[in-house]
């Protein structure tokens, strides 16, 4: 009767990497659970497989970082599917400002290009910027803009607690402000 060698389980193998530094048990360790982090990762990325593999591995350096507090862990496996979820779930987040970022930068540059960009194009190009800055106008001056060019009402003293002609003194410095986003 032969006896099979004893397998150690995966917190075993982290323990031995965590107080002892032996690579040869992590990477068993790896080796064992990157598919089921991989998985995880590309079912979180939309099947986009360079950005699975950067989770994944991302998930692995968080292990490294936490091995010694991860020991004793009851539901390692948890840990690592969580873990990978949660890495997933931010490297999207930062795919989006990305993409918002370079969208941003190709409208300015479109906008400060010396051709000239068809009126249609303008408009939904200038929106999303436009919106902002009326948003961080103070109240008076976002409603005086609004009164005054999308309503093309006058501008009635009893609405602005000032008088028209401090309003038509004010509008004109608000639209650089608007256009800057200052």
């Amino acid at each position: 009767m032969t006896t099979s060698p004893v397998v150690p389980g995966d917190i075993a193998l982290l323990r031995e990497y965590a107080r002892r530094g032996e690579e040869d048990a992590f990477a068993e360790l790896v080796r064992r659970q990157v598919n089921l982090v991989y998985a995880a990762a590309l079912r979180q990325m939309d099947e986009d497989v360079g950005l699975a593999e950067d989770v994944t591995q991302a998930v692995f350096i968080e292990l490294v970082r936490r091995a010694d507090r991860l020991c004793c862990h009851p539901a390692f496996v948890g840990w690592l599917y969580t873990t990978s979820h949660r890495l997933a779930d931010r490297a999207v987040r930062s795919l989006v400002r990305r993409q918002r970022r370079e969208q941003r930068a190709h409208i300015m540059e479109e906008l400060l290009r010396e051709t000239p960009i068809h009126e249609a194009d303008d408009r939904s190009l200038l929106r999303p910027f436009l919106d902002a800055a009326m948003h961080e106008l103070g109240e008076p001056d976002r409603l005086a803009v609004l009164l005054r060019h999308l309503e093309q009402r006058p501008l009635p003293r009893s609405e602005y607690h000032n008088s028209p002609a401090v309003i038509r003194i004010r509008l004109p410095s608000t639209r650089p402000r608007a256009a800057t986003g200052q």
